[in-house]
Parts: C-alpha cells; structure tokens; sequence
C-alpha cells in the first residue's frame, strides 16, 4: 500500500463481482471504491492473498455490459465498516488484462472522470 501512483485514482462505488481464477470458483459481489488507469480497489467479504489473481466484472453505470478486467491482488486489509457485524476487506488490484472489446469503455471511463477532475481545478 506504500507504493507510489503512477495515475491518479478516481472515486467509483458501484457493483462489481470477482472471482479468484480458478474453474472450482464462482463469482462474489463486490463494490468497487476506486479506480486508476491500471488498478482498482474493492470490497470483499473475504480477505483475498497478496498476489492471488482474480475475474473482475465491473458496471461502469453506462447502461452497458460490465468491464471484464483480470488483476492481481496487491493488498488486502480489513475495513472498518460502521455498524456492520459482518467483516468485510478492501482489496487493492493491479490490472493485468482487460477484454480489447471493454479496453475502450473503461479508458474513456477513466479520461471522462480526469477532464471532470480537471474542470473542477479550472473552477477555481
């Protein structure tokens, strides 16, 4: 979690689901918290091992197909949920591949987000 950002990371909370890569696994619900140009972080009922690789199908609220993205866990860490008995983790990913027919849906994702961020500084 110490490690520097190359791009910067934009707020996402939507729904998404994952799944460790492997056959035996079925999808989980998940939601996401953030998203870069080459990582995401979500939330999980399990705490996911550093390095493990996971499925991520993401809902960009476009009123299209999820964004199927593989990752790999880079940190796990158990979150502080307020009132909540159930335990719940926050997973950040490092992304490793994405479906070519998702790679342009989820990069204008992304530069949409920055130009907002952007017009937000211009504001000023």
């Amino acid at each position: 979690m110490d490690e520097k950002r190359r791009y910067p990371r934009f707020h996402l909370k939507v729904n998404a689901k994952y799944r460790v890569l492997d056959p035996e696994e079925v999808f989980k619900l998940g939601i996401t918290r953030n998203v870069s140009a080459e990582g995401i972080c979500f939330e999980s009922e399990e705490e996911l091992r550093r390095g493990t690789h996971v499925n991520l199908e993401v809902d960009l609220m476009d009123k299209m197909p999820t964004v199927a993205l593989v990752g790999e866990i880079r940190w796990s860490r158990e979150s502080k949920a307020h009132g909540s008995k159930k335990k719940k983790y926050v997973n950040g990913v490092k992304l490793l591949d994405i479906q070519e027919s998702d790679e342009g849906r989820f990069l204008k994702y992304y530069c949409d987000r920055m130009v907002e961020k952007l017009a937000g500084y211009l504001k000023l």
